[in-house]
């Protein structure tokens, strides 16, 4: 599924689909889970965890209506030589953020293409030589079922006179089959397997609707021997503001089949900067909610995940910022899906400090920093003696190069709005794209940090202001104490 949409837009549309208001916050009535997922769906002792990473993605539409696909980075002109150094660039990535699978498309102009195939295959094959599984996943053009069967074996056996005895690179049929119901969809993945006589777990055959739920397709008798995919996204389930409803739904939608399913995209905006890692508590946003919760229970289950998207120059939802430059935008993001993946090593951050919640102690006045309870746009953030409110208490995270605050009160975000002069105030704001709350933390090498704005280069700062309520301002960097803060981890 192609996801170029801004978080906005996939609001109105879930209120178009699915008949909500703007905020409908509602708890489902699942079963009570602890954070500590012991809770466990799994058959048996096998599972897909072994197929964990990211899709690579054409920017135009994996869908390349009458043209090849161009993963970001790919174009017509590439040699095999390039194509492959592209692929192994994009691959060492993967495997030094902990994945082990790349998923990228197929469609039936890129086999037929002389000149193009050969590159594509270097890239593929450069992947698999990197120590990385490939996923290669039919997208139908304008609708979501095979419009020319015949066409369509043509694509297949063409890839197969390839790759069939290549264990590292697997065969996904057909990319969210919307249009079929589950006997026809279920006849399709047969005739498939009839067709092309895959190995045991050579290909993995989507669920119902967009690949939404695999209970059907896993049922079938005929189709036990092959993997299932599962798509995953806040709004196929709705609005909720709890993680253990998000497992709740991704434990119905997988059923008994856990151990068969790996989950070929699961997704949220990177670049909405805030953080996504370990949302335990109730009332967050619709997106961590939804993040935690499915991770979870990929997790519980040692599910493999593979993340929507990866590497795509264009979409909001990437993985890394271009293919040309492999930094994650949201670290906390990716460790989540490295803690969901059951990796032991430590979470990976960049910046000074790790996502997290943490009061803010000026070093002059000693005060808290504070938004006194407000929970609208605009209000002026201020500062308080310490309490144990969580006015006091903020969500630092870090995407895409800077820091957001949030406050634990309302959500809303440290900006400093149009104000751009010495003395004037700093505001809250829901949370944007806007540079106007973004901040860099700049230590000062004895444990205090200043808190600069993106958009204006100035320092948050009390004003010299010593009495709670005071408001905080914004003042050009310099050596005192005013703009000086503690961050005291809670």
């Amino acid at each position: 599924m192609r996801k170029i949409v801004i978080f906005q837009a996939v609001c109105c549309l879930v209120v178009m689909l699915a008949g909500c208001s703007k905020n409908p916050l509602q708890k489902n009535p699942g079963v009570a889970i602890t954070p500590t997922g012991k809770q466990s769906f799994a058959l048996s002792t096998t599972n897909t965890n072994s197929f964990r990473g990211i899709n690579w993605a054409d920017p135009n539409g994996n869908e390349g209506d009458s043209r090849v696909v161009l993963p970001s980075g790919m174009t017509t002109s590439l040699t095999a030589t390039q194509a492959a150094a592209l692929a192994t660039s994009i691959s060492s990535a993967v495997k030094t953020s902990g994945g082990t699978t790349i998923r990228m498309p197929i469609n039936p102009w890129t086999p037929q293409s002389s000149t193009y195939w050969p590159v594509y295959q270097a890239a593929i094959n450069a992947i698999v030589a990197n120590g990385c599984k490939v996923v290669l996943c039919y997208w139908p053009v304008g609708v979501r079922h095979v419009p020319d069967t015949a066409q369509w074996h043509t694509m297949w056996a063409s890839v197969n006179t390839v790759y069939k005895n290549n264990a590292s690179v697997l065969y996904e049929p057909i990319n969210e089959p919307v249009d079929y119901s589950s006997t026809d969809l279920n006849n399709l993945y047969a005739g498939f397997l009839t067709t092309f006589s895959p190995a045991t777990g050579k290909c993995i055959l989507d669920g119902t609707g967009y690949a939404a739920d695999v209970t059907a397709v896993g049922a079938d008798s005929r189709l036990t021997n092959q993997y299932l995919g599962l798509h995953c996204y806040w709004w196929f389930w709705g609005s909720y503001n709890v993680w253990s409803s998000y497992y709740s739904n991704m434990s119905t939608r997988t059923g008994s089949y856990a151990s068969r399913t790996i989950v070929t995209e699961i997704g949220i905006e990177t670049f909405r900067n805030m953080s996504f890692y370990q949302q335990w508590d109730t009332g967050v946003y619709v997106d961590q909610a939804f993040l935690t919760g499915a991770l979870t229970y990929a997790r519980d289950n040692s599910m493999g995940t593979i993340a929507w998207s990866g590497v795509n120059d264009i979409d909001t939802y990437r993985w890394y910022q271009a293919n040309n430059n492999l930094v994650e935008v949201s670290p906390g993001a990716a460790n989540m899906f490295r803690w969901s993946w059951l990796l032991t090593a430590s979470p990976v951050w960049q910046g000074p400090v790790a996502d997290g919640r943490f009061k803010l102690q000026n070093r002059a006045s000693g005060l808290m920093l504070d938004n006194l309870g407000s929970t609208t746009d605009g209000a002026v953030v201020s500062q308080w003696a310490d309490g144990t409110s969580a006015n006091q208490k903020w969500n630092i995270s870090y995407t895409n190069g800077y820091y957001t605050l949030s406050c634990v009160t309302g959500k809303e975000c440290l900006d400093v709005s149009t104000n751009t002069t010495d003395g004037s105030t700093v505001k809250q704001y829901v949370v944007s794209t806007a540079n106007t709350q973004r901040w860099s933390l700049v230590s000062t090498g004895d444990g205090y940090y200043r808190v600069i704005n993106l958009t204006t280069g100035k320092c948050l700062d009390t004003g010299g202001n010593t009495t709670n309520g005071s408001s905080m301002q914004q003042w050009y960097q310099g050596s005192s104490y005013n703009q000086q803060w503690k961050l005291i981890a809670q």
